[in-house]
C-alpha cells in the first residue's frame, strides 16, 4: 500500500514510528528527521514502511508505463489508469 504518513513517536529502539493518513501506525525506520510527512509503502498486515521520495515513485511509474505501453494496441484510447499515471510520471527522465 502507499499513504502519506507524519512523525508520532519513537519506539523503545530508537525508531521513528508514524502514522498514515488511514490510522495504521508503523515503523519507519530510514525515517528522515528533518520532515513532518512522507509518503510510505508497506504491507496491509506489515508493522513497518518504507519512506519513498515522489520523485522515486514517479521514476518508477515511468517504467512501468513504458513496460505496459507495449501490451497495448497502438493507436488505440489508453485506459483511464494509464492516463493518471502518465500525469504521476511527467517530466520524469
Amino acid at each position: 500500500m502507499i499513504d502519506l504518513a507524519i512523525s508520532i513517536d519513537n519506539d523503545a529502539h530508537g525508531l521513528t514510528v508514524v502514522e498514515t493518513n488511514h490510522g495504521d501506525r508503523l515503523a519507519a525506520p530510514k525515517w528522515p528527521q528533518d520532515s513532518d510527512f512522507r509518503l510510505v509503502v508497506f504491507s496491509p498486515n506489515g508493522k513497518d514502511c518504507e519512506v519513498i521520495p515522489p520523485r522515486e515513485l514517479a521514476h518508477d511509474i515511468a517504467l512501468a508505463l513504458e513496460a505496459a505501453k507495449r501490451s497495448l494496441k497502438p493507436g488505440s484510447r489508453k485506459p483511464e489508469w494509464y492516463r493518471r499515471l502518465k500525469k504521476c510520471a511527467a517530466g520524469v527522465t
